[in-house]
């Protein structure tokens, strides 16, 4: 049911001439990546812990998507992602620099 949701609310962003709309929904599909890796490992138990988990994850998702929500987490989230951001930088150019050492080695 949401894939059809979302899928339809897409196909109407991406025929859409406006950038507003094309912002949220980029919005949405960071978010929902992270929610989703994030939920990946939780999933196992707290299906068994947690009342209406099924139903609170499902909301979660139509509040990203459909109500807007991405929108209103995402400036909240921002200053973590920048900062993964940064570190993921870092750890890029010391693996840059090992290729290139290995690289010389080879030759």
């Amino acid at each position: 049911m949401i894939p059809a949701i979302i899928l339809s609310f897409a196909t109407h962003v991406l025929q859409s001439e406006s950038s507003v709309d094309d912002k949220q929904w980029l919005t949405f599909w960071l978010l929902f990546t992270v929610f989703e890796v994030g939920v990946s490992v939780l999933d196992i138990l707290a299906v068994y812990v947690v009342p209406f988990y099924g139903e609170i994850k499902f909301g979660f998702i139509l509040f990203l998507g459909v109500f807007g929500g991405a929108g209103q987490l995402y400036p909240v989230l921002e200053p973590i992602f920048l900062q993964a951001d940064k570190v993921a930088e870092k750890y890029e150019a010391l693996a840059k620099e090992e290729v290139d050492k290995l690289k010389k080695k080879a030759k």
